[in-house]
């Protein structure tokens, strides 16, 4: 399953999220499946969400990674 897939699927589960963390080793994955790179804040807006990237081996979430 892809990194946009999975992060389709956290968006879908919790649609009243604002923001969404994508573990740092899928970041670049994500970024080129998108064909986009993040702004200069580093992050990327996807269907009306902020995704950022997180700590290294996290789970997609929405709440901030600890």
């Amino acid at each position: 399953m892809s990194i946009r897939t999975l992060v389709d699927m956290a968006i879908d589960e919790d649609r009243w999220a604002r923001c969404l963390w994508v573990p740092s080793e899928h970041w670049t994955a994500f970024c080129d499946e998108l064909g986009r790179q993040p702004n200069r804040v580093g992050v990327i807006v996807y269907r009306n969400k902020t995704i950022r990237e997180g700590e290294p081996y996290s789970e997609i979430t929405t709440q901030r990674p600890d």
